[in-house]
């Protein structure tokens, strides 16, 4: 475990420790995790406190949560960066122990409140690094209407250590990250729709 348990106040003490800097770069706060919305009382005191002070607020989400607690968080948000892995449930579920039918449902009434969604697909090697799976879900970005950008997230080998620490087999992790080539490739999927898609690190 690493970390420690605090109050919303005094996280919001040191947001505001820092206030001055994000004001400086135009920047605000980020909620990311895990997964933020799994706390979502804790979530709203904060998102409600930076409201109050006019601090911009993203939140990083995968989705995975009631439609009540989205949509409850959603007009305290500023952008939503909405997490997706594939469009195919079935291999969500493979690939992540859920499937993503909900996820996606969520991103569609999250689309009918909120117009400023980014979303992020990490690109892993063997899971969803197809030009049938991007097509997809390049797909379901087009006909969501919040959609402002999507981010194309290469693989990295960076927590390759995690698994062996939770006692985690990691003989099945991808080597490499996908080659620049490919990553463009898959961005013209994106860009063909219309989008405005961008290449980047997590």
């Amino acid at each position: 475990m690493v970390g420690r348990v605090m109050p919303a106040g005094e996280v919001l003490e040191k947001i505001l420790r820092d206030r001055f800097f994000f004001e400086e770069s135009c920047g605000g706060v980020t909620f990311s995790g895990g997964e933020p919305l799994c706390q979502p009382r804790f979530l709203t005191e904060l998102l409600t406190a930076c409201r109050a002070r006019d601090i911009h607020t993203a939140l990083d989400t995968a989705g995975l949560c009631t439609p009540e607690t989205l949509l409850a968080v959603a007009p305290l948000v500023d952008l939503f960066l909405y997490d997706l892995k594939c469009a195919d449930n079935e291999r969500h579920l493979q690939g992540t122990g859920v499937g993503n039918r909900g996820i996606l449902e969520n991103l569609q009434q999250l689309s009918g409140v909120h117009r400023n969604i980014w979303i992020r697909i990490p690109v892993v090697p063997g899971f969803n690094d197809s030009i049938e799976e991007m097509e997809a879900m390049a797909t379901i970005a087009a006909g969501t209407a919040g959609v402002r950008q999507v981010w194309l997230l290469p693989y990295h080998g960076s927590w390759s250590a995690k698994p062996a620490r939770l006692g985690k087999d990691a003989a099945a992790l991808p080597t490499s990250p996908p080659s620049f080539e490919l990553m463009e490739k898959f961005a013209r999927a994106f860009t063909a729709r219309g989008l405005d898609t961008h290449l980047g690190g997590d």
